[in-house]
């Protein structure tokens, strides 16, 4: 289970990754273009201000709006929940009560012949996709936006621009992880309970068509705050 949640994760952040450096390559580039279409592309000499210890530094680049941030780092999430969903699905059903397996494949095989790739393996996907939009895009989205304004506070400051301790970068992780898991908690209950679903008996099945009915579900029956059940440890991780 370990496994499937760190190859899940993994594929995540690598997703972001190449999103953000295509981004600031676009955004490099778009910074040291000269104002003539017709003049050779030169690298913008450094200034005397900008250069510290003999370390070259450049001006600070243009900020990418944080709303662009969100959905690139949603889109970038959902790309990844496209493939690695039914891993999500087989370690769901590995951790909750009922059906035992005996592994991951084991587990695979079992919920494929018994509800089919879509009801089965992919059930839920849509609250995946919410989880993203959720919690994906402020965990990647609100961590980049940070990191780039304090690498401009570095540039403006004649310093190393990637110059940032680490306890600074783990503190913006935690803020940035911890809003998103607070604001993305209902799209993880939903998820976990779309997962789950076709491992319980046909009596006991929920039968959720959907992430919208799934929330709007446990509203109407269980209350608004059964959606944020689970929020503490969810933050904390």
């Amino acid at each position: 289970s370990f496994s499937i949640f760190s190859r899940r994760s993994l594929s995540s952040i690598v997703a972001a990754d190449k999103v953000f450096r295509l981004i600031d390559f676009r955004h490099d580039l778009l910074t040291t273009m000269p104002e003539s279409t017709h003049a050779p592309l030169l690298p913008a000499s450094p200034s005397p201000a900008n250069q510290q210890n003999g370390q070259q530094t450049t001006s600070p680049s243009s900020s990418i709006p944080l709303s662009h941030r969100l959905v690139f780092g949603a889109l970038s999430g959902m790309g990844a929940a496209t493939f690695c969903h039914p891993l999500d699905v087989i370690r769901v059903q590995m951790q909750v009560g009922g059906i035992q397996y005996k592994n991951s494949l084991d587990a695979a095989s079992q919920i494929y012949s018994r509800s089919g790739l879509i009801e089965g393996l992919y059930a839920g996907v849509s609250a995946a996709y919410l989880r993203q939009w959720m919690y994906g895009s402020f965990r990647i989205g609100i961590y980049a936006y940070l990191l780039e304004q304090t690498q401009n506070k570095n540039i403006s400051e004649g310093k190393d621009k990637n110059d940032i301790q680490f306890s600074r970068k783990l503190a913006m992780g935690c803020i940035s992880g911890g809003v998103g898991s607070f604001i993305g908690t209902p799209s993880e209950v939903a998820l976990v309970r779309m997962s789950a679903d076709s491992k319980l008996s046909v009596a006991e099945r929920r039968n959720y068509s959907n992430v919208v009915d799934c929330i709007a579900r446990i509203t109407k029956e269980e209350g608004v705050t059964k959606l944020w059940q689970g929020a503490t440890p969810t933050v904390l991780r």
